[in-house]
Order: C-alpha cells, then structure tokens, then sequence
C-alpha cells in the first residue's frame, strides 16, 4: 500500500466499513435519546450515564460531517440529529451554562467545568447547520461562541489547573480548539467576521504558547508574557496537540494564502512529532517534560502512554506536512505512524480503535469508547488524509 489511491482507499475503507458503522449500530441510546459511548473492545456498553457532554456534540459532528463532505447517507444526518436533540432537551443549565456529565435520562450529574462542552457544541450546531440550512441553529452556534469568548477573556474565566489569583495562566487547548471552532463557524455563517477572534487565537498559539528557541508549543504559559511557568506545569507539552495545532495554522494559512503561517504550521507538526515519537518502543508520548525531568504528580502514570487520539491526528498532520512542504521525511514519519497504530490500536479483525496503551504498546484500556473517545478524532482524521490524498498526485 505506497500509492495514493490504495492509500486513500484505505482511509475511505476505515470509515465506511469500520469506524462509522461500529458507532451507527451501537452508540443510540434508543430508550433516553442521545448517544452512549462507554462501549467495551466487544461493543457493549458497561455505562449508560453521558459521562461527558463533549461526545454528544463531537459525534453528532461527527455524523453531520461525513454527510456534507464524504455521502450524503440520510441515517447518518438522522444520527447527527439525535445528538443535537439531546443537546437541545437536556444539555443546558438555567443559568445558560452547559453541564459537563448527565444520567442517562438526562439529569444533571455534573456541571460545567470549562468550556469544551459548550466548544463541541457549536461544532455539532453549525455543522448540523451547514447539511440541514436550520438558520436558528446557526444563529444558536454563534451564541454560543459569544459565550465562550467572553469567558476565555479574562484568566480563571475558564478552567485552569493553577489559582488564577497566584499564578494566572493560559491553557493550550483553549486557543488552538476554539480556533478550529471559529473555522468551523466560517463554513457555516461566512457572512460573519470570524477574522478578529481567529486572529486573537493565532497570536496567543504563535506569540505566547510557541517557544521558538525551544521548538516547542506549551500548554500552559504566564497569562500576560507567555513565559514559562515554574515548576513543571511550566515545562509541559503535549506532542499530539502541537501536531493538531499545526494542521489548523496551515489551514489558516491554506485560507489566506499566507505562507509563513503555513510554514509555521509544518514547523508545529515536525516539532512535536520529534518531542514526541518513542525512538526506543515506537508510538507517540501522551505527554513530555521538555527538560526530561519527572513530573511530580499522577499525570505521571499517563505521560509515556500512547492514547489514540495522538496517533490519530498524527496520521492527518504529517500526510498534510507532506503535501504542503514536499518533504519525504514527512511521508516517512507517516508510515511509521501509520504501521504503528494498524499493529496497536486497530483489532485485527478490523473496528473502532482501542483507547490506549502503555509505553510498549501492551493495551492498557481495550475499550472502544469512553466517557471522552467515540469516533471523533479517528473519524475526522481518516476523512481528512481520504479528502488530501484525492487531491494529490502521489504520496
């Protein structure tokens, strides 16, 4: 499998015949509404409560996206509407605010924690938007983002693992996922101004986070400066969010024509591959030290796992380094990705990917889905390298 076509035949055969249909078949919850996503490696579920909201909205997502970019299969936007239903019946508290966790009835288990939920949320509104034309739904994605800005304008506004009083801080993900997010609301409401808040996001990942003579990306920064922070929150990155960053910046780049941004997006996707790869055992690192040093807290016991999700959008983010740069030791790193996650994550008889392994690749958590994993990452990054490689003359 080195051409192009029987590589994106292979992306197109993961989604079609693997990945959609194992959540399809199981992941309704025909009695409650909504989705169920705690599945076991044979598919049955071993908890019925939504322990996260952010997989209500990413699988509906999800289901919205292959029906606007991949088929426009009706049972998959019937399924996107499930989630955006339960959403809609049951995700919001009175207070305007979104709950993190509910019973399988949709009662209140947990409420909001930071802003993903109500992020994952608008992705599955405007998506669902964009197939069906619903203009209140639009209009309620867009909201719902006014929300979310406001809150990420101020440090404690929004989660941060350190008292915002002591020791204010930025936290990655909330600049790099809300810029996929704006992208996102630009498909589906281009007749508004997202360029101000995408431009914000920009600067707070390129200026602040990004540590240049450092080649890396950190996930937490002093609010103001984008220093360093002490102690080893301050040294803390996460490989498969600077390759995830990297592809956004070079789709921002892609929109505007500008090159640098694109380069600067290859430079993510390198950088973070090279802090990330385990030489010795191969996959991808949870999380590093920059300066190897341990890290003092169950975070830990995580660091040198390899999670699907990394690997998932690693596969994306080096195919598009490829593409964009022509550089073959892109297309290398792929292949390596690539044989790594079909021998650990992917059963051998095929489906949803396992949810993680230890450092030596032995499964640690065989489940297929969880409280945060459905099909999101796996999906949209298989239907991301099949959309590249239908574009492109050769890998």
């Amino acid at each position: 499998m080195r051409t192009t076509a029987e590589l994106a035949a292979f992306h197109d055969t993961q989604l079609r015949e693997h990945i959609l249909p194992f959540w399809l078949a199981r992941a309704q919850d025909e009695v409650c509404g909504g989705y169920v996503t705690c599945l076991d490696e044979k598919g049955e579920v071993y908890d019925w409560d939504k322990l996260c909201m952010w997989a209500q909205g990413r699988l509906a997502w999800t289901f919205a996206r292959m029906y606007n970019e991949l088929e426009q299969r009706d049972e998959w936007l019937e399924f996107a509407g499930i989630g955006i239903a339960f959403i809609q019946d049951h995700g919001f508290a009175d207070d305007g605010t979104m709950h993190y966790a509910l019973t399988r009835e949709g009662h209140p288990l947990q409420p909001a924690q930071d802003v993903y939920t109500e992020l994952s949320t608008i992705l599955a509104f405007a998506e669902f938007a964009r197939a069906t034309g619903d203009r209140r739904l639009a209009g309620q994605a867009v909201d719902l983002m006014d929300s979310v800005w406001h809150c990420l304008q101020e440090p404690g506004q929004a989660f941060q693992p350190t008292d915002a009083a002591t020791r204010p801080a930025r936290l990655h993900g909330h600049s790099m996922i809300t810029l996929n997010v704006l992208q996102e609301l630009r498909k589906c409401c281009p007749d508004l101004d997202w360029q101000p808040r995408i431009d914000a996001c920009l600067e707070i990942m390129l200026k602040l986070h990004l540590h240049r003579d450092r080649e890396a990306l950190f996930e937490l920064v002093d609010w103001d400066t984008g220093d360093q922070l002490p102690g080893w929150q301050g040294r803390w990155v996460n490989p498969g969010h600077m390759i995830e960053g990297g592809t956004f910046v070079i789709h921002e780049g892609q929109f505007r024509g500008d090159q640098s941004l694109v380069d600067t997006g290859v430079s993510l996707i390198e950088w973070g591959f090279e802090h990330g790869w385990d030489s010795e055992f191969g996959g991808i690192h949870n999380d590093i030290d920059i300066d190897g040093a341990p890290i003092p807290t169950g975070v830990a016991l995580l660091a040198d796992s390899k999670i699907w999700w990394q690997h998932a959008e690693a596969l994306y983010g080096l195919l598009l380094a490829h593409a964009v740069s022509g550089r073959e030791s892109f297309l290398d790193a792929y292949w390596q990705v690539h044989e790594y996650a079909i021998a650990h994550f992917v059963p051998s008889t095929g489906g949803e990917w396992a949810c993680s392994l230890d450092r030596r690749g032995n499964v640690v958590c065989s489940a297929k889905g969880t409280a945060r994993k459905s099909a999101f990452h796996v999906a949209r990054n298989h239907l991301l390298c099949r959309q590249l490689l239908t574009r492109e003359d050769r890998v």
